[in-house]
């Protein structure tokens, strides 16, 4: 019997688990995003000490802000560069 609410009891906090870890995916977050609005401006980017000039290299939308996406793919470049 004891079992068997161990079970129970760890399938709930699995499942919880889970939960919060689906409602996180899909998040970008950032130390420089200070607004928590999982995109980073040009002035949190620039706050942040990141290089002002790539700003634009990196929002290849041209919105203004960079997302998840966009800054993957511009540390994945810059840190390919950096190894040539």
């Amino acid at each position: 019997m004891r079992f068997t609410k161990f079970c129970l009891a760890a399938a709930v906090v699995l499942a919880g688990s889970a939960t919060a870890a689906l409602a996180a995916e899909g998040r970008f977050i950032h130390p420089a995003d200070t607004s928590k609005d999982d995109r980073i401006s040009k002035a949190e980017w620039v706050a942040y000490k990141l290089p002002a000039d790539d700003f634009a290299k990196a929002d290849k939308n041209k919105d203004g802000l960079i997302d998840g996406p966009e800054f993957v793919a511009w540390d994945t470049a810059r840190k390919a560069h950096a190894g040539h």
